[in-house]
């Protein structure tokens, strides 16, 4: 009886299956990290202007609360005056205790009502109930400029963009006229005109600089042998390339700009772009462009975010794929430490190439994700995501399910520490005969990011990047791998 022997493997599977499979995974960790530092970037931007300009803040001069006692006697004016006076300090518990008090009154002066309840209704979250009431009591007094600076916060902090300008420049335009007494307002005035100007600006950041990868065919690097003779000599043998490791340049950028419109809403434009340069291996050198239009609702918690989306992916010096979608966005402030983002796409991938358009196909993916932030400067950062994959021949296409967990630390000016670990499971949906198997594969991946914002030079922060990917497939000889890379940029913000 004639032994079995295997069957054949076509040479170009062995030479670049594993590459062109790699290069149908678009740079998801990326996207989402540089997605999110825009987000992030402009919240922090905000509690800042909020921070600066709570410092600005006088207290008066006549009534303090803090440490202290006061008697507090039972006529409308010494109730009154104690109220104000808690506004003022914004001591809520003592505010809605006064409150109380001063609405039993016969004869409660309704200007000093609706400017308390506004205060606490914005304490509390409820922006359109402080709105009703700032605006009642402009309504009744025009010229109550501590009413007038309060409503124009207010629409700040609820995102009516438009609204808080003509809103402060109203009060500005009052203060510059007036004493000195009027100085440290006017300062905070300025503050908010200032991050309104940033809002509606270009804001994003770019990192450059030279860097290594292990692993750039993303080679498996097995040996097998197929069929050996009697004497022990090898026949038929399987041999996967050596992983090919080269110096290049990595590049990551990210760029927004939001055009308010009237109320909530506002036109936002995001561009995404990121990729690696080999010189020396110019045929792996890869890159990525992501373009997103859309209409965007933004209130003090909430934001919504709708936009169609183009992506373009290179490989070498060709177009590896163009994809056309959609995007939507919805993030949610839990509270002030804590936030939470669902994102969703969907779109449809051509691919060029010849040898790649077996992957032409629809992909919906959707992520979640959630921020908390502890005392010390430090943030958790967790989610999970979903991908469904279609293409024309099962085999291409699949489904992944992944979750992501990270944690940040600032030290201060000197440096922050960022570290993410990812892990995803993926399940092809159709039997290779080929491979005579379903393939089903593990990605874990684990990036750490380091700035060093004391040793900035001209507006350029050095930072070092790491990141290990590991992938483990059932048909391991040739889908199973590991790559290390690592680079020192130079990165701006803005």
């Amino acid at each position: 009886m004639r032994p079995r022997l295997p069957r054949p493997l076509p040479a170009l599977l062995l030479c670049a299956a594993t590459p062109a499979l790699a290069q149908t995974e678009p740079g998801q960790d990326t996207r989402l990290r540089l997605d999110q530092q825009l987000d992030r970037q402009s919240k922090k931007q905000d509690a800042d202007t909020r921070e600066q300009a709570a410092a600005l803040d006088g207290a008066p001069a006549s009534i303090t609360l803090d440490g202290e006692t006061y008697a507090v006697g039972t006529t409308p004016d010494d109730i009154g005056r104690a109220l104000y006076a808690a506004l003022s300090h914004r001591q809520w518990a003592d505010v809605r205790r006064f409150l109380a008090a001063y609405e039993k009154l016969a004869e409660p002066d309704p200007l000093l009502v609706d400017y308390a309840r506004g205060a606490l209704a914005r304490q509390d979250g409820h922006f359109a109930d402080a709105e009703r009431a700032y605006r009642r009591l402009l309504a009744a007094r025009p010229d109550f400029l501590p009413g007038q600076l309060e409503l124009a916060r207010l629409l700040f902090e609820d995102h009516k963009d438009r609204e808080a300008r003509a809103a402060f420049e109203a009060v500005r335009a009052r203060l510059a006229a007036g004493s000195d007494q009027s100085s440290g307002v006017l300062r905070s005035v300025d503050l908010f005109l200032a991050a309104l100007r940033r809002r509606s600006g270009w804001q994003g950041s770019i990192a450059i600089g030279p860097g290594y990868s292990s692993n750039l065919n993303q080679s498996s690097a097995s040996y097998t042998c197929l069929f050996t003779t009697t004497d022990g000599n090898c026949l038929f043998e399987r041999t996967v390339p050596d992983p090919i490791g080269a110096p290049g340049i990595t590049i990551e950028a990210a760029l927004s700009r939001r055009f308010a419109l009237a109320g909530h809403g506002g036109l936002r434009a995001r561009t995404l772009l990121f990729g690696d340069v080999y010189p020396g291996q110019h045929g792996y050198s890869q890159g990525t462009l992501i373009t997103r239009i859309g209409y965007e609702h933004q209130t003090a918690h909430d934001t919504l975010a709708v936009s169609p989306t183009v992506d373009l992916g290179t490989l070498g010096s060709s177009l590896l794929y163009h994809a056309a979608g959609v995007n939507a966005e919805w993030t949610h402030g839990i509270s002030p430490r804590a936030l939470v983002k669902l994102e969703g796409n969907y779109r449809r991938y051509a691919y060029p190439l010849r040898a790649y358009r077996a992957q032409d196909g629809d992909q919906a993916d959707l992520f979640l994700t959630g921020w908390y932030g502890l005392p010390g400067d430090w943030l958790l950062l967790g989610g999970g995501d979903m991908v469904d994959k279609r293409a024309a021949n099962a085999e291409n296409a699949y489904r992944q399910w992944g979750a992501r967990l990270g944690v940040s630390k600032s030290l201060g000016h000197a440096a922050t520490v960022l570290l993410i670990g990812a892990t995803r499971w993926r399940a092809y949906g159709g039997y290779s005969e080929t491979f005579e198997a379903k393939r089903s594969d593990r990605e874990q991946v684990y990036t750490g990011i380091a700035r060093f914002p004391s040793l900035e030079l001209r507006g350029l922060v050095p930072e070092l990047l790491v990141q290990h990917t590991r992938v483990t497939s059932n048909i391991d000889w040739l889908y199973s791998w590991h790559r290390t890379t690592a680079s020192l940029r130079l990165s701006h913000v803005f």
